[in-house]
């Protein structure tokens, strides 16, 4: 899973940064920093992986690039 592109994805749907940190239980500010590439983004929890991954099944959103 490509996390920012994730986040960017879900954002694009409508999201707010602050629907995805509640969804995954995070606050907004980690979320807009793992979509900046500061934070989680190497080693991240099994709670945002498995919260970005049911919020993308949910909003019907890659997970990666195309490509």
């Amino acid at each position: 899973m490509d996390i920012k592109y994730t986040l960017s994805e879900l954002q694009r749907a409508g999201l707010t940064q602050s629907q995805i940190g509640d969804a995954i239980g995070v606050k907004q500010p980690t979320v807009s920093d793992m979509a900046a590439g500061k934070a989680g983004t190497k080693r991240p929890s099994f709670q945002v992986i498995t919260g970005l991954t049911r919020l993308a099944k949910k909003h019907r959103v890659q997970t990666e690039p195309p490509g």
